[in-house]
Parts: structure tokens; C-alpha cells; sequence
């Protein structure tokens, strides 16, 4: 492979791999903003649709943890859909993930960061100019460029260090505001028994909980990059699937259990709550921290959001169904440096279209549904792609289609749940139209333009 076109290899350590996946997750916007989604639907029972999260993403993962036994790939789920499905679904995924990181998490995620530092100046008593989330979101894409930009090294060191400054601060934070509530322990709240509706409710509040989980297996994009790769992706999958779990599942008790599970009622008005909250209970220092760490996380994410989607870009490339510029990386840094700017432009575009024209929160509701439906797509793919590529390799078991059928039941859930309870509006109308056109053209060119797989050596044992 020629110097221009590879990436650096066996440079990323175990724990550098999982917080990019951790910190595509966004854990500190996720769990003081994103989780408000299910609080909307479950109320005072929110616990419990995390709980349920948590089972059917560590079913999901066993497919990439079986996956990365045989394929470590720059590639990630692109290529496992590829290995198991063929050519022509494997071009269409590598399309799905472009929609899902590309089209819409980048510019998602410079909404999100944006409205959280709004909102969460708000509650510390600081107003912003309504138009204050243009400038702020254009800040977070260029800056965010950087690093990832100069090198894989340079951006995963970056969110190891912060990433575990955020999830401890935001956890000593929650310890602080269960030990201060009037009733520290309510069994209650991991049951539906506050609920409207019961376990419908509960449902509904899985899909937002599936949300603040997305991204937990982006790792699998540094196959390429990772140190002893096809062991520690492994690795890696069972560590960030149980320290989101924990961290989810305490943070939301938590914040529920301060709230009040009775009145969860109103935690979902406010953009970021769980900032209003450390208010309520006096901790201005906290809420000061968690508003740095939160807008930090945005930031994090983003890089995690640009490192794994450049390099589904660039495998692509090499692979021919995309042009083959894209397969060039930076002399210098390795990188896959034209792919980095390319998304970050197309988010940009988006961003700035949707939210001058549609307004902030429309185009954060917009960007909102094409990536829960285009992931749920994605992992529904790459979970049936298992057994198929199992039997391909003979090393098929029947766990490869028992475990990865639980989670691709609850995907299928999502999207059904998304389609049947969302009201119909101007921004669900262009979301929804768009999806369609997406798939349609796509799948039109997947068929016509199959990929030609080239891999690399040690991406598929």
C-alpha cells in the first residue's frame, strides 16, 4: 500500500479505543439532556427503560464481539455487513453509516452542544442571544477538526483524559444529589409504576434510552489503527458496554430520584435538566462543572463522530463505491484527512440550512430522527449479517442468531414505535421524505455500483 494511502497501524491502546466509543456516546450531554427523552415518555419509571437499554445493546454487542474474531477493519460495520451479506447490501451499509455519523450526527451534535450551553447558561441565571447557537456550533465543528486532523493519536489521548474526568465528576454529582433528596431509595422507579400508560410507556422511553447509548461500538472503525486489534476490540466491546450501563443506569436514578419520580412529569421541559437540577439543590459548583464538562463532551464527540465516519468514508474509497480521493490519507499525519473536512463541511451545510430555516430545535429534531432510525437500521444489518458470515467461515453457532435477535427485536421496535407515535409536523414530514430518498438512491446505486473488497492485511483472519 502506498504511503499516501494508509493509515498509521497498531497505535491505539485498549483504552484509548474505548473511549472513542464512549465518547461518541457523549456520555455528560447524554445523561443530563438526551435521557430527558425517555423521562418524557416513562417518567418517574425512566430507570427501568435504561435498564432495558442496557440489555438489548449488550445483546447487540455480542455480534460485533463475535465479528472482531475473524475482521478488524477501518472499515467497522461497513465492512462486517459486507462480509456477511456481499457486495451490494455491503455498499448500502457503508451508505446507512454515512447517514447515520455524516449526514446526521455531525450536525446533530452541533446542535446539541450549542442548545446545552444555552439552556444550560440559562438555568445558572446567564441569557445568550437567541441566535448565540450558530456561532457556538460553528466553533465546536472547526475546532473539533483539529485533532483528529493531526492524527488518530492526538484526538483518542484527548478523550481518554477527559472522558474520565466527565464520568466521575458527573457521577460524584449524582451521589451528592441522591445522598440530598428527600427519598434517597425508591425500588419503584425500576418498575413501570410510574409510567403513564405502564409498560407502553416504558417502551416509548427505550427508544431515547437506545439513543444515549449510540455510538458505543465506534471503536470498530480503528480496526486498522488498534493495537492487537481483533482481541482488544473484543476487549473493548464488554468494558464500554458495562461502564455505560453503570454509568446510565446510576445517573439517570439518580436525577429521577432528585427530581422527584412523581413530578418527572416536567423534567422533560427543560433542554438539559439535569443542570436546572444541580440548581435546585444549591450545587452551583457542580452545575458549573457539569456545564464545562458537557459542553466538552459535545466536543469530544464530535472528534469520535469525525474518526469513525471518515474511515467508513475511506474504506469506501479503497473499496470503489466512493470516489477514490476519499482513500487518500495525509503524508504527515496518516489520517484520512480529506474525508475529515469533507464531513465536516457536508454537517456544517446542514446545520446552518436546517437551523436558520426550520429553527435550532427543529433541526436537532430533524437530525435526531434520521440518525435513531438509520443506526437501528444499521445494527438490525450487522446483527443478521452474524450467522450468515459465520456459516460462510464455519464457525456458525446458534448463539449468532438467539443473542443478536434479541436486540434486533427491540431495533425493530424503535422503529415501528418511531413511526407510528411521532406527530406529524413540518420537521418530521422533511425528515421522514428524506429518509426515503436516501434509501431509495442508495440502494439504487448499491445495486448498480457493488463494492470491490480490498483488505488489508490482518482485516479479516
Amino acid at each position: 500500500m502506498s504511503s499516501s494511502t494508509g493509515l498509521r497501524r497498531g497505535v491505539v491502546t485498549f483504552w484509548e479505543l474505548v473511549f472513542q466509543s464512549l465518547s461518541f456516546t457523549a456520555p455528560g450531554i447524554a445523561a443530563l439532556a438526551t435521557l430527558s427523552g425517555a423521562v418524557a415518555f416513562a417518567y418517574g419509571s425512566a430507570p427501568l427503560s435504561v435498564v432495558l437499554a442496557a440489555l438489548g445493546v449488550a445483546s447487540a454487542a455480542y455480534a460485533v464481539y463475535e465479528f472482531s474474531l475473524k475482521v478488524a477493519s477501518s472499515g467497522g460495520y461497513y465492512r462486517y455487513i459486507e462480509r456477511g451479506f456481499g457486495s451490494r447490501v455491503g455498499a448500502w451499509g457503508g451508505w446507512l453509516y454515512i447517514l447515520y455519523a455524516g449526514v446526521a450526527a455531525t450536525p446533530f451534535i452541533y446542535l446539541e452542544t450549542a442548545l446545552a450551553v444555552q439552556y444550560g447558561l440559562s438555568a445558572l441565571g446567564i441569557n445568550l442571544p437567541s441566535w448565540s447557537w450558530f456561532p457556538l456550533g460553528i466553533a465546536d465543528a472547526l475546532l473539533a477538526l483539529i485533532l483528529p486532523y493531526l492524527g488518530i493519536k492526538p484526538s483518542v489521548k484527548y478523550m481518554l483524559w477527559t472522558g474520565m474526568i466527565e464520568i466521575a465528576a458527573l457521577m460524584l454529582g449524582g451521589a451528592i444529589i441522591i445522598a440530598l433528596s428527600p427519598k434517597p431509595w425508591d425500588p419503584l422507579v425500576f418498575t413501570p409504576a410510574y409510567a403513564p400508560g405502564g409498560w407502553s410507556g416504558v417502551g416509548m422511553g427505550l427508544v431515547f434510552a437506545f439513543t444515549a447509548f449510540a455510538g458505543w461500538g465506534s471503536m470498530t472503525f480503528l480496526g486498522a489503527e488498534a493495537r492487537e486489534a481483533h482481541m482488544n476490540i473484543r476487549r473493548g466491546v464488554i468494558a464500554v458496554i458495562t461502564l455505560l450501563s453503570v454509568f446510565f443506569i446510576f445517573m439517570i436514578y439518580a436525577l429521577i430520584i432528585g427530581w422527584g419520580p412523581s413530578n418527572a412529569s416536567s423534567y422533560f421541559q427543560y433542554f438539559i435538566p439535569g443542570i436546572t437540577e444541580a440548581v435546585k439543590y444549591g450545587l452551583i459548583p457542580i452545575a458549573i462543572l457539569w456545564l464545562v464538562l458537557v459542553t466538552n463532551s459535545g466536543f469530544t464527540d464530535t472528534m469520535a463522530i469525525l474518526n469513525a465516519v471518515a474511515r467508513d468514508m475511506y474504506t469506501m474509497a479503497k473499496d470503489s463505491a466512493l470516489p477514490q480521493w476519499l482513500s487518500m490519507t495525509h503524508p504527515k499525519y496518516k489520517t484520512p484527512h480529506r474525508a475529515l473536512i469533507l464531513d465536516t463541511i457536508i454537517g456544517l451545510v446542514l446545520f446552518t440550512v436546517l437551523g436558520w430555516t426550520l429553527g435550532p430545535l427543529n433541526a436537532f429534531l430533524i437530525t435526531g430522527l434520521w440518525g435513531g432510525v438509520a443506526t437501528s437500521i444499521e445494527h438490525f444489518l450487522v446483527n443478521t449479517a452474524l450467522p450468515l458470515y459465520s456459516r460462510k467461515r464455519n464457525f456458525f453457532k446458534w448463539a449468532h442468531v438467539v443473542i443478536p435477535t434479541i436486540a434486533s427485536i427491540l431495533y425493530v421496535f424503535v422503529l415501528y414505535a418511531t413511526a407510528v407515535t411521532t406527530a406529524i409536523s413540518l420537521p418530521v414530514i422533511v425528515a421522514m421524505a428524506f429518509l426515503i430518498a436516501w434509501f431509495i438512491i442508495t440502494g439504487f446505486i448499491s445495486w448498480k455500483k457493488p463494492v470491490i473488497p480490498r483488505l488489508e492485511e490482518g482485516e479479516e483472519l
